[in-house]
């Protein structure tokens, strides 16, 4: 099934490190991806990343501020999901978001999804394993 599928992204900067999540899933198993979520239906872009910054990271709002919309990317994915082919065409919103509060716990792992784990990763180390959105994100931010 070919669908188009709006995404919310942050890169979330703590210091001098950026918070990423280890996949657990395919197509991204192994891969290093940045917090973030499909947009639900009902939701706007703010309201979702606020939300998926909860569910994923456990951050809450008095925790992060949003800086500004980083970039929007896109990229093409074909996996399977519940037994379905899916050919997706994925548009990502990238927002960079500051952690502001010391209460990040690098070991929550969102409970029955798709992440192995948090990890903190230099905003200059560009040698670890990752997705195309997450690369696409971080040459956004060295370009700027």
């Amino acid at each position: 099934m070919k669908t188009i599928r709006t995404w919310i992204y942050a890169i979330l900067k703590y210091k001098e490190n950026i918070v990423v999540i280890l996949k657990k899933r395919w197509p991204f198993t192994g891969l290093y991806d940045l917090p973030g979520g499909k947009i639900e239906h009902w939701e706007n872009h703010i309201f979702s990343l606020r939300r998926e910054l909860e569910e994923e990271i456990w951050l809450f709002e008095k925790d992060f501020e949003i800086k500004r919309l980083l970039t929007v990317e896109e990229d093409f994915v074909k996996h399977i999901w519940k037994w379905e082919e899916k050919d997706e065409h994925i548009i990502a919103i990238i927002y960079e978001v500051n952690i502001i509060s010391e209460n990040l716990n690098l070991n929550f792992i969102e409970n029955g999804w798709d992440s192995a784990g948090l990890k903190l990763i230099s905003i200059n180390n560009l040698n670890f394993p990752k997705t195309n959105i997450l690369q696409k994100a971080l040459d956004k931010i060295h370009s700027i």
